[in-house]
């Protein structure tokens, strides 16, 4: 919205511009300009499309990404996971899910990002807190001008209920899914949700490893 300067939904997907299920022909056919989305580590993407473009990097609590992501792995039914939170967060920990280790993801990416003038760092939990200023900031970071009202317009179509509400038809019906519990890709949205699902053994655990490996290492993405 922000590139196309108005505050209407595209009718396509995030997966279908996501460089981790495209190949080389697919991403050349795209017009510029691209904006492209991935989950992947920055070891395995090529050096200059981490040198010569824009990028967003988006960070959130790991506490709220186990809850998110055992929600997200156990409710579709394609992927056929029938194990609770409590064995998904041990696997969490441990780093044997999809995409590897959180903590090990996030040094990486920051190695890249670190006092990179083409990087914007925005987290989950701010945006929850102030989706208008994060669309000024991207705004300006893209260098495009977007008037106050424009920005509000496009903030509001960017909240978590709008996007529950109107996204599932185009999402689903792309990618032809089908959840276990009715939730869909949309669940609640909230930062803290993780004080529901997690034990105090295993708050203070994440705490430990947060500190270690993160805080640390200089790594302080204000999201903890």
């Amino acid at each position: 919205m922000v590139v196309n300067g108005k505050a209407e939904r595209i009718p396509s997907i995030k997966e279908e511009n996501m460089i981790d299920y495209m190949l080389k022909d697919q991403l050349d056919s795209k017009p510029s300009p691209r904006v492209l989305n991935t989950h992947l580590h920055p070891n395995v993407l090529p050096e200059v499309l981490l040198k010569n473009n824009k990028i967003i990097f988006i960070a959130r609590n790991p506490k709220s990404v186990v809850v998110s992501y055992y929600r997200h792995m156990w409710s579709i039914d394609l992927i056929q996971y029938d194990g609770n939170f409590h064995s998904f967060f041990e696997m969490f920990m441990d780093g044997n899910v999809p995409r590897g280790d959180y903590f090990e993801y996030t040094r990486q990416w920051w190695s890249v990002i670190k006092d990179n003038p083409n990087v914007l760092i925005i987290t989950y939990e701010e945006a929850s807190k102030d989706l208008v200023k994060i669309v000024s900031l991207i705004a300006k970071f893209l260098g495009k001008k977007i008037d106050e009202q424009l920005t509000k317009d496009i903030a509001d179509m960017c909240t978590f209920d709008r996007m529950k509400n109107e996204k599932p038809s185009i999402k689903e019906n792309v990618l032809k899914v089908d959840f276990k519990d009715n939730s869909g890709f949309f669940r609640s949205g909230k930062v803290s949700t993780w004080k529901e699902w997690m034990t105090v053994a295993q708050n203070e655990r994440m705490d430990a490893r947060i500190q270690k490996e993160l805080l640390e290492q200089g790594i302080n993405l204000n999201i903890f």
